[in-house]
């Protein structure tokens, strides 16, 4: 079958053919049929005797062989998830996955959109209602409830965490300040943040303290990392949570952030991976067919566009993620 294939040692990439993969006994063969680029995942710690690897971690798919008849999914089944290391990644053309990265995929969105889904929204998920300890949402919340409102920072709320993040947000009545580059001003306006500001013009903990009534955050969810990150530590108020999904320069992976001098005790900040789960996914399935968030596409590129969809990524600038497609099945 094609595949990309990652020399982990040169970091280089190639398109060429590797064996059909061979599912365990709970494990599901699928055709690939798209995968969306994680930024930096070429650079992900990986064990010194893994030589070789394809990129790709998040995929939509159609189910073609099961582990047995009572299995959870079966043959045709179009499903979505998060493939988990040692796994290769999905850009090839069939991978294997099993019930806890699984879920069926949205059937009112097209295959480009599932695929920007798994990794980008569960991580916000995860912020919210693991990190955070927020009570999750149903189909028929609605924002504006009346309720107190806390306020939350996203910065870099147009990319690809933090397109689903505003939108959860809003879900749980939570007041959101998003930053993002000053051309996306309007496009993160527009999935229901409160107020967005231009990170290059604004200095985020000089915006907080001129009022801090009305300006601090009890909230962060930090995408950005470097000088963003540490504007925001002091943005906000006393007892207050910071999280991050940027990891150190040295790749260190430290789950506990050091506080900034100046920044009030109380104030808890830490670095966090999302893990997959089939059961959120299915919990975020739900919630897109009915409606209450949407997957945002930067842009499409063909499984021998590698080069350039790479190159996309790694640009940076991006509005929702870049699709890496496998086949033309469902091609939109």
């Amino acid at each position: 079958m094609r595949a990309i294939i990652h020399n982990q040692k040169t970091q280089f990439l190639t398109l060429g053919t590797t064996p059909l993969p061979t599912p365990s006994p709970t494990q599901y063969l699928i055709k690939s049929h798209a995968v969306t680029l994680t930024n930096g995942e070429l650079l992900w710690p990986r064990p010194k005797e893994l030589t070789v690897s394809t990129p790709g971690v998040e995929f939509v798919g159609t189910v073609v062989k099961a582990p047995s008849p009572s299995s959870k999914f079966q043959p045709g089944d179009e499903v979505y998830g998060r493939v988990q290391y040692p796994q290769p990644g999905a850009a090839r053309e069939y991978t294997v996955s099993d019930d806890t990265e699984l879920a069926l995929r949205p059937k009112n969105i097209s295959i480009n959109d599932a695929a920007t889904i798994p990794v980008s929204a569960l991580t916000a998920w995860q912020a919210f209602f693991e990190q955070f300890n927020l009570p999750p949402p149903t189909t028929s919340s609605t924002a504006h409830n009346g309720a107190l409102q806390h306020r939350i920072l996203i910065n870099n709320a147009s990319g690809g965490v933090g397109i689903f993040a505003v939108q959860l947000a809003k879900l749980l009545n939570l007041h959101v300040t998003g930053t993002t580059s000053l051309a996306n001003i309007p496009f993160v306006s527009s999935l229901g943040a409160d107020e967005v500001l231009d990170y290059r013009a604004t200095n985020v903990a000089t915006w907080a303290f001129e009022s801090t009534s009305t300006r601090r955050f009890d909230y962060v969810l930090d995408c950005a990392g470097g000088a963003s990150l540490l504007q925001a530590w002091h943005a906000v108020k006393p007892c207050g949570q910071v999280r991050t999904i940027v990891p150190d320069k040295d790749m260190s992976f430290k789950t506990e952030l050091e506080r900034p001098e100046g920044v009030d005790s109380s104030v808890q900040g830490r670095f966090f991976i999302m893990h997959p789960s089939g059961e959120q996914l299915a919990e975020i399935t739900r919630l897109v067919e009915a409606g209450k968030l949407r997957a945002v596409v930067d842009s499409v590129f063909r499984l021998e566009e590698f080069e350039r969809a790479f190159e996309r990524v790694a640009g940076g600038g991006t509005r929702g993620k870049v699709v890496l497609r496998v086949d033309e099945e469902g091609q939109e």
